[in-house]
């Protein structure tokens, strides 16, 4: 795999964002894939390319590859509107039992509309939220983490990106 990793961005309003890595067969082989994590939003949706095109949510398939060649492979999000993170893992399993996983990070939409999101779904939750330093903050900054403390005492982290 020449990338297991891929993160991929767009704006909400985007008909779908997508990103793409290769598979380069060193033998004849049948695979079998499938989702195996969708961390979605509410609303979202994905399709998956291994090179033909899967229509939206099909989370399984097979693919017959030859020695020597290299596999397109993509996958679509489609926000519908909304802000936010998700993420669509998928496990590529040859004839042999031999497994690789492929992730794919997609944001939605400015910081601003992230976070308001995030706060949108959690406010009535949201004691307060510390910087790394320990100090409450009012205003996020695009690639810190801080610490969101929930009224019942318990903390999670939010990692804001650009």
């Amino acid at each position: 795999m020449q990338q297991n990793n891929v993160s991929l961005s767009g704006l909400p309003t985007d008909n779908d964002f997508s990103a793409n890595t290769y598979l380069d067969a060193l033998s004849n082989n049948t695979l079998y894939w499938s989702i195996i994590t969708d961390s979605m939003p509410t609303g979202w949706q994905f399709s998956n390319c291994f090179p033909n095109c899967y229509a939206k949510g099909v989370s399984n398939g097979t693919l017959s590859i030859s020695n020597g060649q290299d596999y397109y492979l993509n996958c679509h999000f489609y926000p519908n509107n909304t802000s936010g993170e998700g993420k669509i893992t998928m496990e590529i399993t040859d004839s042999a039992g031999t497994t690789e996983l492929v992730t794919w990070h997609g944001i939605a939409g400015t910081l601003s509309g992230i976070i308001d999101n995030y706060y949108q779904a959690n406010k009535n939750k949201i004691k307060n939220i510390y910087n790394l330093s320990g100090q409450i903050v009012k205003d996020f900054k695009p690639n810190k983490i801080y610490i969101v403390q929930l009224n019942d005492n318990s903390f999670t982290k939010l990692f804001i990106t650009n």
